[in-house]
């Protein structure tokens, strides 16, 4: 008696679980990009109940440093001497997201919202306030973020499965 009780239990609960690919949870996803215009791109809409914030951080590429020309390079150990270095650079910016009408996250439907950037790896877009677009289209994320006119980020993504 007590297995079959636990039987139905469990069935009801199967029957009642959520779909994790539900368009209302889209946001909350974590998304990497299969094409963008800032490099790999990793987008992240995060939802802290009473407000949501945007985090997009990306790897364009790298930037030579060059050694300083009367640095000392007549070490015997190779290791010591000066030499050029590659530093990656990054795009790293996050900020509070306020939607400007209700999201629909069905396919090919256009959510806007307002973005006031609050932290930027390289102070070019700090204290800005960005608008942006997003909409699902067969599984993928298009993200559109313009400063005005211009748009800065380009990106379609993917979301990130769970493991």
């Amino acid at each position: 008696m007590i297995k079959i009780i636990i039987t139905f239990i469990y069935l009801a609960t199967l029957l009642n679980a959520e779909d994790k690919s539900d368009y209302k949870n889209i946001p909350h996803y974590v998304w990497d990009s299969d094409s963008s215009n800032i490099g790999p791109a990793e987008i992240w809409f995060q939802d802290w109940t009473d407000y949501m914030r945007l985090f997009i951080k990306s790897t364009s590429g790298t930037v030579l440093i060059e050694k300083h020309p009367y640095a000392k390079t007549d070490f015997e150990k190779n290791y010591s001497n000066a030499k050029d270095l590659t530093r990656p650079t990054f795009t790293q910016l996050l900020g509070n997201i306020e939607w400007t009408g209700e999201q629909d996250w069905s396919d090919s439907k256009i959510n806007t919202f307002n973005w006031a950037v609050d932290r930027d790896q390289n102070w070019t877009y700090k204290d800005k306030l960005l608008s942006g677009s997003a909409k699902v289209v067969n599984d993928k994320l298009h993200l559109k973020i313009k400063d005005y006119d211009t748009i800065i980020i380009d990106v379609i993504s993917r979301y990130r499965k769970y493991k």
